[in-house]
């Protein structure tokens, strides 16, 4: 039952027409009806087994899997309000944002075949959506790596539960908040579970050592076509820390650079080595106006392109306002919304991106 891939294949096949789409569109996806849809299943679980197990999906083998689907009321709660949410809100987000991409960022940014992702944490549903046609994604964070987990294993009620807090706001809102990333499931978890969720088949998890750090390696069948494997690598990326993982990157100069939601660290004093890797060796950047400040972009060697409207950051970050930036956007004149927002601007009307592409 692979419904969340037929229905976005079929959809972005026909990427052409209004950009405007409707919560009835994204509910052909039929709710899940847990008495009817969790049958049984013999033998042991492949891995992607047990992320759709995570993600509350029906699993095709695995006989202990299958028996706690069909037994635990817990299980169904679990089942249920993520499939909600992702019906709802994640998998409207992620077909627009793949479509966007088609209509209108890969006219100016062509397509990427690596992307790295900065403080991306395990944001694999969000820039797989914004990027589809990459087949390598390189995510760095802090939180910790971790490996495939033992399901149902001890406790599973709690780390169901555990699990679904933790992706409850990037389904509803589009970025993780990290204050409840200190309590949540490591990374691994998290992306299969996304990654599941999303329609796609988890065929191989490595667990790996980048530069010295833990990291882990996950290659998965993608909904957008192909297969691509996504590199998490649990790093320091500050000044402090970043010259340990700056050879490993260097073999990927040349890649896109992605910012989304990222407290605007990349605009810090204690930031500037990873930002200016970024301007010395990405051929791209893609990003919200939390990513790298607008001034540290050359005209000289960058060309700009503004999507969305800029006003100002959350209350949060409002000491991070870039006037220059605004300046930009007036100049251009009123951009079309983005239609499904982007980074802490979830309201379509305040959100805005920038393409910046090496000359």
């Amino acid at each position: 039952m692979n419904r969340p891939a037929s229905l976005l294949s079929a959809l972005l096949l026909c990427h052409c027409g209004s950009t405007n789409i409707t919560p009835t569109e994204q509910d052909r996806q039929a709710p899940l009806k847990p008495a009817q849809d969790f049958g049984g299943a013999d033998g042991e679980p492949s891995l992607d087994d047990i992320a759709r197990f995570l993600a509350g999906r029906p699993v095709t083998r695995g006989a202990q899997l299958s028996a706690f689907q069909r037994s635990s009321g817990d299980y169904h709660t679990h089942a249920l309000e993520i499939d909600y949410l992702w019906r709802k809100r994640g998998a409207i987000r992620t077909f627009r944002q793949a479509r966007y991409f088609h209509q209108e960022l890969q006219p100016v940014l062509g397509s990427p075949s690596t992307v790295v992702y900065p403080f991306g944490g395990p944001d694999i549903l969000y820039v797989s959506a914004h990027l589809p046609r990459a087949s390598t994604y390189i995510l760095i964070g802090l939180e910790p790596a971790g490996h495939v987990p033992a399901v149902p294993g001890e406790q599973p009620v709690a780390r169901l539960a555990a699990l679904r807090s933790v992706m409850n706001k990037p389904l509803l809102y589009g970025y993780y908040l990290t204050k409840e990333m200190k309590n949540a499931p490591d990374v691994t978890t998290i992306m299969m579970t996304s990654l599941a969720l999303m329609g796609a088949e988890v065929r191989d998890v490595r667990s790996l050592t980048v530069a010295g750090k833990p990291a882990t390696e996950i290659s998965f069948k993608s909904p957008y076509g192909g297969t691509k494997k996504v590199i998490y690598v649990s790093a320091d990326l500050s000044n402090r820390g970043f010259g340990t993982i700056r050879p490993w990157l260097d073999q990927h100069a040349g890649a896109t650079a992605y910012f989304k939601a990222a407290s605007y660290l990349a605009h810090d004093s204690s930031f500037t080595n990873v930002r200016d890797w970024v301007l010395g060796n990405c051929r791209a950047v893609l990003q919200d106006d939390s990513g790298i400040p607008f001034r540290k972009f050359d005209p000289a060697s960058w060309d700009v392109f503004l999507f969305g409207n800029y006003k100002r950051p959350i209350p949060l970050f409002a000491e991070h306002y870039q006037q220059d930036l605004s300046n930009a956007y007036s100049a251009a004149g009123r951009q079309p919304e983005i239609p499904f927002g982007s980074g802490y601007h979830a309201n379509m009307p305040d959100a805005s991106m920038q393409v910046y592409r090496r000359k």
